[in-house]
């Protein structure tokens, strides 16, 4: 080998491994820094409460909201009013239920997973069983299950229906 190569070659390896770990640790801070998305079990999913007269007005059938009827097992019946808007899904539920000394409660559930979470409980009024919230719209597509507050696994739900992502226009 010539006399230069030999001198450069102490400082090779050395060259080689410093730009490895270089790289490694670019790729491991683009992926830390990367931003999720939000999944049901996250802490940072905030669910906010309809104000009563916006709850009333969805009830009534407020035309800019669209309508899905839930998917009933037994006697129940209901339907989901729901609203993609500044990315905020605002919808309610309203369910014509047994009546039952235990409460109904809303939950999202993940359509491709186990994950779920418990969103309110419904209340009953002059039109059924209603309640209604306002989420992050990055959550979906998500199920939305009706069922008894003590049913944590979500295997005896009442009313169900799948929410869809919004049409990317």
């Amino acid at each position: 080998m010539s006399k230069k190569l030999q001198n450069l070659l102490p400082y090779l390896f050395p060259s080689i491994a410093i730009i490895f770990v270089v790289i490694m640790f670019a790729r491991w801070y683009k992926g830390k820094t990367a931003e999720a998305p939000v999944s049901l079990l996250d802490s940072q999913l905030q669910v906010e409460s309809l104000p009563k007269e916006m709850q009333n007005s969805i009830i009534k059938g407020a035309t800019d909201y669209e309508m899905l009827e839930m998917q009933a097992t037994g006697e129940a019946v209901g339907e989901l009013r729901y609203q993609i808007k500044d990315d905020k899904l605002t919808f309610a539920v309203t369910a014509n239920l047994p009546e039952s000394k235990e409460d109904y409660a809303v939950w999202l559930a993940d359509i491709n997973g186990d994950a779920k979470k418990r969103v309110f409980n419904l209340v009953y009024s002059k039109a059924g069983y209603v309640g209604s919230a306002i989420v992050q719209s990055n959550v979906l597509p998500v199920k939305v299950v009706v069922s008894k507050s003590s049913d944590l696994m979500l295997q005896d739900a009442m009313l169900q229906v799948e929410l869809p992502a919004p049409e990317v226009k």
